[in-house]
This record gives structure tokens, sequence and C-alpha cells, in this order.
């Protein structure tokens, strides 16, 4: 539904002057659900912001309580030397990985171009039951700018469940310009907890007029994959060393193209053990071992007037290794229309390389219509997809929405 959800919201829009507040109400036919959204943003003075993000929501099959999402308030010095934020939000450290937690954190500038970033606080858990009276994450940063050109850091995290050792992280994350159109950058984190790379990243970038060229290696272990938001993340996201170079291409003033061609191996094992989350397809188990296989994605977008309100957009992919390759196109519309009227339209279709009676093609298509007229907004959409789960389904999702603009 999430991915649904991006494709409804293209046109809703509020505005933050100073304070801006938005409720939005989804619908949907998928077992059946509705959530309700209520968010707020801006500034509360010359140093001073908060925003906040609520929500609830009832699947047929559950009861799901209501939940928030982001609720900071941020405050700094005039001089943007010294920030901290209280509440519940996302705490990412240089190359540690990301975390949401009930707690504060703060950054301060020192002299000698140091820098100093920490948090502290509670993990946030699905189940608002569930106990964690001795539950906690803290994590810390310092880091050194070297002149107008580059930066180093190391960072430090560790979190605890029930009092015992869950996840202890060590960073290392640097990055450096070299002249006006080439810079590298890289970071690399180690799990002490269950000793071991956690991920890491080295890439390297120059630009000539209007191709830009990256170099990149990567490497991510399982703990370090982020939710996967599409087919084409679910089917391709896993554990493994990646190595390619990505192409940039402004081919004309409205038309971008790009090529990213890489090698990656993986571990089957590794592969085997990463849940495959809704809306996507359910991929194949591939064979156990290590993996080489090409990695390759071709992408295209052509903006229809100079804001890029309107475009079209295209995409061609090669994935996967061994029983688990596949092949995958993805086509997106965005159309204004008139009447502050916005259509827009998705489609994917993915063809694994070996048909084990799950079907050869797998499609997901969605096809949404946005108004807005005034402070309101309303989409409605349209949700299609065959797959080995599903031979055929249809679902149908609405959101409505308002924002209001407090002086």
């Amino acid at each position: 539904m999430k991915h649904a959800i991006a494709l409804l919201a293209v046109a809703s829009y509020a505005s933050a002057d100073p304070l801006a507040l938005r409720a939005d109400a989804f619908a949907s036919t998928a077992a059946p659900a509705g959530v309700l959204t209520l968010s707020g943003d801006g500034d509360l003075g010359s140093n001073l912001s908060a925003e906040a993000v609520v929500w609830t929501g009832r699947v047929a099959s559950d009861q799901a309580p209501a939940d928030v999402l982001v609720m900071a308030l941020h405050a700094r010095t005039s001089d943007g030397r010294a920030a901290g934020t209280i509440g519940r939000f996302v705490a990412s450290l240089g190359a540690l990985r990301p975390v949401q937690v009930d707690g504060g954190s703060a950054r301060v500038g020192l002299p000698h171009r140091l820098v100093l970033e920490a948090y502290a606080g509670v993990p946030v858990l699905p189940d608002l039951a569930t106990s964690r009276a001795w539950d906690w994450v803290v994590g810390g940063r310092a880091s050194r700018r070297i002149g107008d050109w580059g930066s180093v850091g190391v960072a430090y995290m560790q979190q605890r469940t029930d009092g015992e050792l869950a996840t202890e992280e060590v960073g290392v994350d640097a990055g450096a310009a070299l002249g006006t159109h080439d810079d590298v950058g890289g970071k690399v984190a180690y799990d002490v907890a269950n000793p071991g790379l956690a991920e890491a990243t080295l890439s390297a970038s120059d630009r000539h007029g209007s191709l830009r060229n990256e170099v990149y290696a990567t490497y991510v272990a399982a703990s370090h994959i982020l939710p996967a938001t599409s087919l084409f993340t679910v089917l391709g996201d896993v554990p493994a060393v990646r190595a390619g170079t990505v192409l940039s291409w402004r081919a004309a003033p409205r038309l971008d193209v790009s090529a990213d061609l890489a090698v990656r191996r993986s571990d089957g094992d590794a592969i085997d053990s990463v849940p495959v989350a809704a809306p996507a397809i359910t991929a194949p188990a591939p064979d156990r071992g290590e993996a080489i296989a090409p990695a390759i994605v071709l992408h295209a977008t052509l903006r229809l007037d100079d804001r890029g309100t309107s475009a079209l957009g295209g995409e061609l992919r090669r994935d996967g290794s061994g029983d688990a390759g596949w092949t995958g196109a993805r086509a997106t519309a965005r159309i204004a229309l008139p009447y502050r009227l916005s259509a827009s339209t998705e489609l994917e279709l993915v063809v694994p390389d070996r048909d084990r009676g799950l079907g050869r093609v797998w499609p997901w298509a969605l096809a949404a219509l946005t108004r807005v007229w005034g402070p309101w907004h309303a989409a409605i959409a349209v949700e299609a997809q065959a797959s080995p789960e599903d031979r055929s389904r249809l679902d149908v999702l609405a959101e409505l929405g308002r924002a209001w603009s407090v002086k």
C-alpha cells in the first residue's frame, strides 16, 4: 500500500507559512484497510521548528492502533553552531545504520573545525504494548572538516534489548572534492556485536559538461538493508558485493538518461534469509553458494514542461543470479491536467529466467487521478497485479486530505 500512496500523493501539497497542518485519509479494498495520517511542520520562531506525523489504521484481519512516525522539536542557535532535537525521529550518523528513536539528539561545532554529534533514547517498536523498560540506544560521531574540500568522521552506536547487547557498530566516513567537477567518498561500518563488516562504500565521480560518471564499489550485509518499497527493490536488494559505474547524461534540456552497469556477487544463503515484503512478488529461492551476475539498470526521464510537473519515465533492469535471475521493465507517467487535475500511472513487468510454475510474466500496474481544490485534495487509484501468490488481483485505493496554514 505504501507504493500506491506515493502515486496518490503526487499533486498533494501544503504550504509552510509558518505552520502547516495536513490530514489524509487512505482507504483500500486490499484486506480491506484504512489509514488516517495527520502531519504538521513549520517554524515556531527564528531558532525553533517542529514537525509531527501521526497515523492510525485498521485492517479487517487486525486492528492497528494509532502510532507516531515522527514528532520532534528542533532548536538551533542563531549562528548555527549548535542544534538539538527532542521527540521521535530517525537518527543517522555517518556510516551507521539509521534508527528510529524516542529521545534526543544534539550537534555542536567546536574550534578547529571539529563537529560533535550524538543521540540517545529508546528504539521505536511497532507494538505499542511491548515493554521497553530496558531497551535503549546511544550513538555519537566526531568529525573534522578539512579546508573547503573535505571531511572525515568516526561514529559509534550501541543498542540494547532487555538490557542485553543487541547491536554495536563502529563507522568511519570521509569525502573530498578534487577540483571543480571531481569528488571521492567512502564509508565503512563494522558490526562489533556480531563481528563482521556491516556496510562499505567507495565511490569517485567526475563531470564533463552534460555527462557525469561515477565509479563505485559497495558491500551491504542483511542487517543494513532497508525495507522494500517496490517490486524491483524486493527482487534486487540483497546482501551482496557490488561494483560498477553510473553514467548520467543530460541528453536534452528536458531529457535525462542514466545507465548503472555493475557486477554483483551475492551469497545464496544470505539471499534466502531475506524476507520479501508486499506489494512485490515473492522471488524464487536462488541456488545455494556464491553467485556472480550482472546488475544493469537503464533509465530515462522526459519532462514535458520546464518545472517537470508532467513527465514520462522508463526503466529496463537485469538483476538476480542463478535460478533467481530476472529481467524487468518499468514505465511511469505523470500528467498535469486542466482544473487542477493530475493523472499518474505506473507499470512493472518482471520475467524470471526460470519458470517454476509461478508464471512466466509477473505484471503490476497502478493508475491514479488526483484533484486539488483550495486546501482540499482527493485521489482515487486502481491497482492490478498477477503473481505467484494471486493469479489475478484488483484493488481500489482512495485518498482524501486537507491542509491548513496556521499564522
